[in-house]
């Protein structure tokens, strides 16, 4: 990458540090074009051996969005108003080994958070929406036993402005060479009590 092709560090940790998750939304569909952005993105995500082991199930139409959102629980209780969406990533991988298995989640992830960003920097909103009845909206999307659900991605124009959130300073959650327990003394490994 030459270096007037590179993006300004600044700038891109400024993205990931003004992006909210959006739980509500304008009724404006996404435009196409910003669409095949944000799967590019998605495209473009790393995966052990280059696998690509993704699949992304884009739902637009009403009734398809409402069927999924009927399954989009968390605990038993509505979820991120998934039904006001116009725009829904159902996010998939392809279930292997056992190995691929342990590393599906965290893959899949990985492609959702770089289109929530992608999303973000078109001016667009999204939430990653985890608590959710997999097999059911497997069977409403005819998703093949191959793959597993990951999680979905609601988009679209946003109709809140979240907070800021606060997040934890650097020295509370970093750690050097070994782990070091900065609140609860010694660790378990070395005779400490779990936390």
């Amino acid at each position: 990458m030459s270096e007037e092709d590179r993006v300004a560090p600044e700038a891109l940790l400024d993205l990931m540090r003004s992006r909210r998750s959006v739980r509500r939304y304008l009724p404006e569909p996404v435009p196409d074009e910003m669409l095949q952005q944000i799967l590019e993105a998605g495209r473009w995500a790393p995966s052990a051996g280059n696998q690509q082991p993704w699949a992304f199930v884009v739902v637009q139409d009403d009734e398809m969005r409402e069927k999924v959102a009927r399954h989009a629980t968390y605990y038993l209780a509505r979820h991120a108003r998934v039904e006001e969406a116009p725009l829904l990533i159902v996010l998939c991988g392809q279930i292997g080994s056992r190995m691929d298995r342990r590393s599906l989640p965290g893959e899949v992830g990985m492609a959702g958070m770089q289109m929530m960003l992608q999303a973000h920097a078109l001016g667009l909103g999204t939430c990653w929406v985890d608590g959710i009845d997999r097999d059911a909206i497997a069977d409403v999307l005819q998703i093949p036993v191959y793959l597993q659900i990951a999680g979905l991605l609601t988009v679209g124009y946003p109709a809140e402005t979240p907070p800021v959130t606060s997040r934890k300073p650097l020295f509370e959650i970093v750690h050097y060479e070994v782990y070091e327990s900065l609140t609860f003394g010694g660790g378990a490994r070395d005779g400490g009590e779990n936390p």
